[in-house]
């Protein structure tokens, strides 16, 4: 495979160049230069190690500040830094602060841009300070009065520190400079703002680095200055990272392809230092990536995580080590941060609401103990609910935790949320919860979150989608430890359920099915075939295959489930009848109508024995068997039956009732189909009118109605206000569904119907090919609708062919 680098060209006039840290560069063109010198993307790096007297002598600590030789990409990144200080205007020194997590980069990139900007500009002074400790900082920039103020070498620090800082701020001289100060920390932040930062000089540049966005923002000056939030690089430069550095020196991973490279990458989610620490292991073990893939994804990666390596740039020589003071430091001084950090571990580190826990905490206080019964899990639930009850605290550990870069910290509107990167919260798995507490701190959390996704309410309502969506993926994570474990938990399969409700009427029905799959099974394994949990799971899943065009293989469940159900419950249960009634909705997507209509008929004469006429559940399946009466064209019996349903749920339910309106819109289709169009459209935008009343003007329900309306419009020719309302129907579905929502295609499709109708074959073809493409996109490429789609467009393609 080969690598593709992508670069960016900051030069000014094409001058090779080269730079020493804590010094000015040198350079007169063609001049020859002594000194240890390695590659650096080409531009080359020289340490004077002799007594030539054209170079100074550095003043950093080489480890800290070396070029990584296969550092790639970072381009946006350097970009920005460069469009900041040249957009810098007046007296005060330009700046830049990048921050970030331990590993992510932020000194290589620092030090890539130090090397472009001595490349582009040869009397610029660069100057590279380590702030990572009081003595480093001061000894250091103290050090840039022995290199540009030769003969003050016998000055105490202190006041070397003044005229270092005297000197940059000096603008007599029109001199140029760039100033990197690299690890910032929360101490020295505080003596670099107090006695270290030049005041003045428009020609003086403050490029910072440093861990946190709060000593980010301390660094600033106004909201001219630019703050990087850096993260791991994306998946193509993290790869060819690892390709160079594997074959730094060696054979490698020469032959290894992309595709051997990515889920590697992938699995350290795309830390530079991890990459490094990987792509060393690599070279010196000899082993292959897969080998290497298989450590990670086994219980050893802690060791992988751990191991030393001598050739990384990077300031620690392992991830392991990395993080291991910060993972001290908070078990020892900041328990309530430790205990936020444990409930992070099973929580999807790429994105945690804290109002999910805050809302979710208190169903450990609705009977806990009975989860947890041992006296550290009491301590613990006991903790986590004392957290949470205290808002100064929680908002002190959150502080905590930002303090050590342990986590990335966001605000959104009211919403605040924290960021784990995955090897931290790998991490913090593994050292700061024993293993035999991992499964009690686990069923906190499964009790947390499934407390506030059940506190939604509605799952189906489009109101509450934003926050569903909040839930899916720790709901998913949660399974999967929980799957590791062996631990069956009631709460959680049934919040699985309801993510997959949610996902179904999003229009997800991949997803969807492949939660419900995940429960059936589960429940299957631990509560038999036959447990009524069991069986709901097998509908649900069954549903979402009809839903998915699926029939064949939701047909099968039906049957399944309709039998056992009149085995184990009997056949005039509720369950058997839903199930019954279930089936013959598939039987009718599959066109089998009089099969449709047995089990229909048998299910209402059964329910209405059993339940009573007026029962809602009764009625619902009176609806369904006019619905079928009237796709087999048995019109006058299925108006009767719809118009008798309406009578009784009018009299149950009430006018307005939801239920109501669904038979109103129901009549409505039926008698369109009659061509008693008046009434139709009588009766549609009475419908139409009450749900945007009773549901509101943006609900699904409100938009089907809109929908029918504007097809009631086009079958009587009325293009013009068919065009309108379609139009206005589909902009609503995008917006309250989703573009991609299989009601918004259905808006899609019929729009493009009605523009054929007025013969816009082109502006028709166009949006029809982006309808079949969404469809094949969300229902699968072989769904029937997919089918009906195409044989419309290949002819409206040959009419408009046709001269």
């Amino acid at each position: 495979m080969g690598n593709i680098t992508r670069t960016i060209d900051m030069r000014a006039d094409g001058t090779q160049a080269g730079i020493v840290f804590g010094g000015r560069f040198h350079s007169d063109g063609g001049s020859q230069f002594m000194g240890n010198s390695f590659s650096t993307n080409g531009a080359p790096i020289y340490f004077n190690s002799s007594s030539d007297n054209r170079l100074p002598a550095s003043i950093c600590e080489l480890p800290d500040a070396i070029l990584s030789s296969h550092f790639m990409g970072r381009v946006d990144e350097l970009q920005q830094i460069d469009r900041a200080f040249s957009a810098s205007s007046g007296d005060l020194p330009a700046r830049c602060v990048i921050h970030g997590m331990p590993g992510v980069g932020k000194t290589q990139l620092a030090l890539r841009y130090a090397i472009l900007a001595a490349e582009r500009s040869k009397d610029m002074y660069t100057f590279w300070v380590s702030a990572a400790s009081v003595e480093k900082l001061a000894r250091d920039f103290s050090k840039l009065v022995d290199l540009c103020l030769p003969g003050r070498h016998a000055l105490d620090q202190a006041t070397k520190l003044t005229l270092a800082r005297a000197w940059l701020e000096d603008q007599t001289t029109g001199k140029k400079w760039l100033l990197v100060l690299d690890n910032v920390t929360q101490e020295t932040s505080r003596m670099i703002l107090d006695e270290i930062l030049p005041r003045r000089n428009s020609g003086g540049r403050l490029l910072f680095t440093t861990r946190t966005a709060s000593i980010a923002a301390s660094c600033t000056i106004s909201s001219k200055s630019l703050t990087i939030a850096l993260r791991p690089p994306g998946i193509h430069d993290a790869v060819n990272m690892l390709a160079a550095g594997a074959r730094r020196g060696g054979e490698g991973t020469e032959d290894a392809s992309y595709a051997d490279l990515e889920p590697l990458v992938r699995s350290v989610g795309h830390l530079p230092l991890a990459i490094d620490q990987a792509a060393s292991y690599l070279k010196e073990s000899g082993s292959s990536t897969k080998e290497l893939l298989d450590l990670y994804q086994s219980q050893e990666i802690i060791e992988v995580l751990s191991w030393e390596n001598d050739l990384s740039r990077h300031e620690e020589k392992s991830v392991v080590t990395t993080f291991m003071p910060a993972l001290n430091r908070i078990s020892q001084t900041a328990p309530d941060a430790a205990t936020l950090l444990r409930i992070f571990c099973f929580c999807d580190p790429e994105n945690i609401p804290i109002s999910i826990l805050k809302q979710g905490y208190g169903a450990l206080s609705e009977g806990g103990e009975r989860v947890m019964p041992t006296e550290s899990a009491a301590n613990a639930r006991r903790a986590v609910i004392d957290l949470f009850r205290s808002p100064i605290r929680l908002s002190k550990a959150i502080q905590e935790i930002q303090r050590l870069s342990l986590a990335v910290y966001t605000v959104e509107g009211s919403e605040r949320t924290l960021r784990v990167h995955d090897l931290v919260q790998l991490l913090l798995r593994s050292k700061l919860i024993a293993a035999a507490e991992r499964e009690q701190w686990l069923k906190m959390v499964i009790c947390i979150v499934c407390k506030a996704f059940a506190g939604i309410g509605d799952h189906r309502s489009p109101r509450n989608w934003s926050r569903c969506s909040q839930f899916v993926s720790h709901i998913e994570f949660m399974g999967a430890f929980a799957a590791q474990y062996g631990l069956h938990h009631d709460n959680l399969l049934d919040a699985n359920t309801f993510a997959a409700i949610y996902l179904g009427e999003c229009g997800l029905y991949r997803k969807a099915a492949s939660m419900h799959k995940q429960t059936w099974d589960r429940r299957k394994a631990v509560l038999g075939e036959q447990d009524p949990d069991t069986l709901t799971s097998m509908i649900n899943l069954a549903l979402t295959y009809r839903r998915q065009g699926r029939w064949k293989e939701a047909e099968e469940l039906g049957v399944q489930v309709m039998e056992t159900g009149k085995r184990v419950l009997g056949k005039e249960h509720p369950f058997s009848l839903t199930s019954m009634a279930n089936l013959a909705s598939v039987y009718c997507n599959q066109g089998r109508w009089e099969e449709a209509e047995e089990l229909e008929v048998q299910v209402m004469e059964t329910m209405k024995r059993v339940l009573g006429e007026e029962h809602p559940d009764t009625l619902s399946s009176m609806n369904n068997l006019a619905i079928t009466l009237r796709s087999l064209s048995r019109d006058e019996e299925a108006i009767s039956l719809m118009n008798r349903c309406l009578q009784l749920r009018k009299q149950v339910l009430g006018p307005n009732h939801p239920g109501t309106l669904t038979t109103m819109s129901n009549l409505a289709s039926t008698l369109e189909s009659q061509s008693r169009n008046e009434e139709a459209i009588s009766l549609t935008n009475r419908c139409l009118q009450l749900r945007k009343q009773v549901l509101g003007p943006k609900h699904p329900d409100t938009l089907i109605s809109m929908n029918n309306l504007a097809s009631t419009l086009e079958s009587q020719s009325r293009y013009e206000e068919a065009i309108s309302l379609g139009n206005r129907c589909f902009k609503l579905r995008k917006q309250v569904l989703g573009p991609k929502h299989p009601d918004t295609l259905t808006s899609m499709n019929n729009l493009a119907v009605t523009l054929k109708s007025q013969n816009r074959y082109e502006e028709a073809i166009l949006l029809m090919n982006q309808c079949l493409e969404l469809q094949k996109q969300v229902l699968g490429p072989k769904h029937p609708h997919i089918e009906i789609a195409s044989e419309s467009l290949h002819e409206w393609q040959d009419r408009e062919d046709k001269p």
